[in-house]
């Protein structure tokens, strides 16, 4: 039995075992897709811990770990917008769940976009949390988040930002 709060249902979406929390019910309210940021060790658990307790009061949640992230199979084809937001779209498709509102967070916003883009008919209502959608000149710091590689100096480095 897994007691890794982490880790919760796996199902398959987009051709992907996927990591993902599913709590609460619709209420009439409907249900809210929480699309998480990126960064070294990031989960929809990491990322929306504290939410999911909040929402779930009024709206079934969902919270997948994306492909390459957390729990979440790793296929370095996907990690494209449209690889994401396909995965994102399986998840919905997997669950039965015909329209969700969507929130996302700084990289899962760019998802989030996307998805209601794309498939607006899917997006009930968007919200979005330091999204990024636009091109933008990448500073030294985020340069290192996104291109952080594992190691002791790089950590001490990412601390020092």
């Amino acid at each position: 039995m897994n007691t890794a709060p982490e880790i919760s249902t796996t199902i398959m979406a987009a051709g992907l075992t996927t990591n993902l929390h599913d709590i609460g019910s619709d209420r009439g309210h409907g249900t809210v897709l929480l699309l998480h940021g990126s960064g070294p060790g990031v989960s929809a658990y990491a990322n929306w811990r504290l939410t999911m307790p909040a929402l779930e009061k009024d709206f079934r949640v969902i919270a997948p770990d994306l492909v390459g992230f957390g729990y979440s199979d790793v296929d370095p084809a996907r990690f494209t917008l449209a690889g994401w937001t396909s995965h994102a779209l399986g998840v919905l498709d997997a669950l039965g769940i015909e329209r969700a509102h969507v929130i996302g967070n700084s990289f899962g916003g760019s998802i989030a976009l996307s998805l209601a883009i794309h498939h607006p008919d899917r997006v009930r209502r968007l919200g979005l949390m330091g999204a990024v959608g636009l091109d933008f000149p990448i500073t030294p710091g985020l340069d290192t988040v996104w291109g952080y590689e594992p190691s002791v100096e790089a950590m001490t480095d990412l601390l020092r930002i």
